[in-house]
């Protein structure tokens, strides 16, 4: 994960693809990878103390929403302060999570926000706030973050698609 200042986190997942592209492609490739999954597999992670493929959709979802919201402050509500938030509590308070609902809700709200993503203008994209954890950061900086962060999960379910069943710990 690439921390540099002003440098998005994951950017070197993305390898100079366009984020709006990657933030378009996501919720296919992660509906392609999980259709047919049984409740079983969703339960699975991969990896020991991890997450389950169920609770990674949930986190993509609630990333969507905490992360498009702070979109919209930013471009609606002069001197926005942004709020920091745990991915982890989010979906910790709401596990068990239901995979198939936690897909449905990333895709509709990936769709709803590319809209909002696409009519960002390179000006807004480029304005500078303060985030107490990251610094001074951008729009352009948290659709790069959002992309790099979506490609960073899809390994991980890749890597539950691809693992026989037997070799997967539940979390």
């Amino acid at each position: 994960m690439n921390e540099r200042k002003g440098i998005p986190l994951y950017a070197d997942l993305l390898e100079k693809r366009p984020p709006l592209e990657a933030l378009e492609a996501a919720p296919r490739k992660v509906a392609d990878l999980v259709r047919g999954w049984d409740e079983r597999r969703w339960s699975l992670t991969y990896a020991p103390g991890k997450w389950s493929a169920a609770q990674i959709v949930l986190h993509l979802a609630q990333d969507e929403i905490g992360w498009s919201n702070r979109i919209r402050f930013l471009l609606a509500v002069p001197d926005f302060v942004i709020q920091p938030f745990d991915g982890a509590d989010w979906v910790a308070r709401e596990s068990p999570a239901d995979g198939p609902a936690a897909l449905e809700a990333f895709a509709a709200l990936r769709r709803l926000d590319l809209r909002l993503y696409r009519g960002i203008t390179p000006a807004e994209a480029k304005r500078s706030f303060p985030h107490p954890e990251f610094g001074e950061i951008s729009i352009g900086w948290i659709l790069g973050t959002l992309a790099g962060h979506d490609l960073h999960h899809l390994r991980h379910l890749k890597a539950i698609a691809e693992a026989p069943a037997r070799r997967i710990r539940r979390r």
